[in-house]
C-alpha cells in the first residue's frame, strides 16, 4: 500500500513537473521571440547610427569647405571696403575743393557784380 501510495505521489510529482515544464517552455519561447525582435532592433540602431555617423563627418567635411569659403568672401569683402573707403575720402576731398571753387566763383561774381552797380 505504501508503495502505491508513493508511486502516486511520484506520478504527482511528475505531472506538475511536467506541466510546469511546459509553462516554462512557453515563456522560453516567448523570451526567444522577444530576443528576436530585440535584436533586429538593434540591428536597426546600429545602421541609423552608422548613417548619423557617416553624414555628420559629411557636414563637418562640408562645414569646414563652407568656412574656407566664409572666410574668402569676407576677406574680399573687407579689401572691397578699405577700396570704397578710400574712394569715399577722394570723393570728399574731391568735394571740398568743388567747394571751395564754387565759393570763390561766387564771390568773384558778387566781386564783379558791385564793380558794376555804380554806388
Amino acid at each position: 500500500m505504501t508503495s502505491i501510495l508513493i508511486d502516486i505521489i511520484v506520478a504527482g510529482l511528475l505531472v506538475a513537473t511536467c506541466a510546469y515544464c511546459f509553462v516554462l517552455s512557453r515563456r522560453l519561447k516567448t523570451l526567444r521571440s522577444g530576443q528576436t525582435e530585440l535584436m533586429q532592433i538593434i540591428g536597426k540602431f546600429d545602421e541609423a547610427s552608422r548613417r548619423a555617423e557617416r553624414n555628420l563627418a559629411i557636414m563637418q567635411k562640408n562645414g569646414v569647405t563652407m568656412g574656407r569659403d566664409l572666410d574668402d568672401v569676407t576677406a574680399r569683402a573687407h579689401a572691397l571696403i578699405d577700396e570704397l573707403s578710400v574712394m569715399v575720402n577722394a570723393g570728399d576731398n574731391i568735394a571740398v575743393r568743388i567747394e571751395g571753387v564754387v565759393n570763390e566763383v561766387r564771390s568773384l561774381g558778387a566781386t564783379r557784380q558791385s564793380k558794376r552797380r555804380p554806388s
